[in-house]
């Protein structure tokens, strides 16, 4: 009971403390940011690197003017400001700085809008060698990329990305939600944490996350996809494929494979019944029920199909 009290009591003076300080303060809610606006433009641009505490939206355009320009605008600090203003664009190979210091308020509270639009004008969208993407614990938004690779990295927060044509597209993240759509590359994305969502991928597809959800629309190529806990779903896949589920389902419909390589240790598998597989079905589980059709036993094709605790169905 009587920890019950002091417990009370040090909530209640914590309460008083915290309205203390918002009075000091004039009950404020932190500065409004300046809104800025900066155009960097270069004789001719190899690589691009983008570094940000601010959550970001980045979009490239074919240069309406013939020449490599990078535009920012948004709400930001002063010194973010005075790094765009003295930034040195005679570099082929350019970085921008959008990192912000680490400053200590007392309940300091901002609604304004941290979000900084970014426009990649390129005379000649195929000469881009390199873009790449490091971000905090903020989000970030990315459409038609064009480069030839382009990797994304990030702590905590969504990644978006729509209509990315590259060689190789990474992108790597510890929580938080990845989202890509209208993607021409070989594709590689790991995440610690959350979910996966892939729609409309030509290209090589390997997926992999400990925690969260694997879902695939639309994708034409080899795929590798492990998960750790959680469903993983493909839909219209057209390709070969290993797939790795510790706890959760591994679903794939309307799939046109001719190798397919699936291991699970609890959960169901199920497949749709492919008419242009000829091949052999291979399905065992220690504790659960089969159910297929007879293998054509025409080609020296592999579906191959092991669980230890589960179902297995091959069925439309």
């Amino acid at each position: 009971m009587r920890n019950g009290k002091r417990w009370s009591f040090l909530a209640i003076a914590l309460i008083i403390i915290g309205f203390a300080g918002m009075a000091y303060q004039g009950f404020e809610f932190g500065d409004d940011l300046p809104s800025y606006n900066q155009k960097l433009t270069f004789a001719e641009l190899n690589s691009l690197s983008i570094n940000s505490d601010y959550d970001v939206d980045v979009t490239f355009i074919k240069s309406p003017d013939g020449t490599d320009y990078v535009e920012v605008r948004g709400n930001m600090e002063e010194e973010t400001i005075d790094k765009l203003k003295n930034a040195d664009t005679s570099t082929k190979d350019f970085t921008l700085d959008l990192k912000r210091k680490f400053r200590w308020s007392f309940m300091q509270i901002n609604f304004q809008s941290n979000n900084q639009h970014i426009t990649v004008a390129l005379a000649n969208p195929t000469r881009l060698e390199q873009f790449a993407v490091k971000l905090g614990s903020n989000n970030g938004s990315f459409s038609e990329l064009n480069a030839g690779n382009v990797t994304i990295n990030g702590t905590s927060g969504n990644i978006k990305a729509n209509s990315v044509n590259t060689n190789h597209f990474t992108i790597h993240s510890t929580s938080g939600n990845i989202t890509t759509t209208d993607i021409k590359a070989d594709t590689e994305i790991k995440l610690t944490s959350g979910t996966i969502k892939v729609t409309n991928l030509d290209g090589a597809a390997t997926l992999q996350t400990t925690s969260g959800n694997i879902k695939a629309e639309n994708v034409k190529g080899t795929a590798d996809v492990s998960l750790k806990s959680g469903d993983i779903n493909f839909n219209n896949f057209t390709g070969d494929g290993k797939f790795n589920n510790v706890s959760g389902n591994i679903t794939l419909k309307n799939q046109r494979s001719d190798s397919l390589d699936i291991s699970l240790q609890s959960g169901n598998v199920r497949l749709s019944a492919d008419p242009g597989f000829k091949g052999i079905y291979d399905l065992r589980t220690t504790s659960g029920n089969i159910k297929s059709p007879e293998s054509p036993g025409q080609t020296q094709d592999l579906i191959k199909v092991r669980a230890t605790s589960g179902n297995i169905r091959i069925q439309d």
